[in-house]
């Protein structure tokens, strides 16, 4: 958990790849932010985000951004047995 002091950079490292992605607790989340906007001198603080940052870019770069043929769920429920739509699903 973090605290209200500053992160130091080590901690930052730490936390850099969760940053990144965006998993982090609001608490980490925010002391990371105030961290990285800090004026002083990092120690590989801007390039640790950097690095997974292009990871990130490049994991989202992976993920086809279309949408499922027309048609799936239908498909789905004709080879389940259902499509009726009712809460009692058989196959439960």
């Amino acid at each position: 958990m973090i605290h209200r002091h500053q992160l130091t950079c080590a901690q930052f490292l730490d936390l850099a790849d969760g940053y990144a992605l965006g998993t982090l607790e609001e608490l980490e989340r925010h002391a990371c932010a105030r961290h990285i906007a800090r004026p002083v001198h990092h120690h590989g603080c801007r390039e640790a985000l950097a690095l997974a940052q292009d990871v990130v870019d490049s994991l989202a770069a992976a993920v086809p951004g279309s949408m499922p043929p027309i048609g799936l769920w239908q498909a789905i429920e004709a080879r389940l047995g259902g499509g009726t739509g009712s809460s009692d699903a058989e196959w439960l």
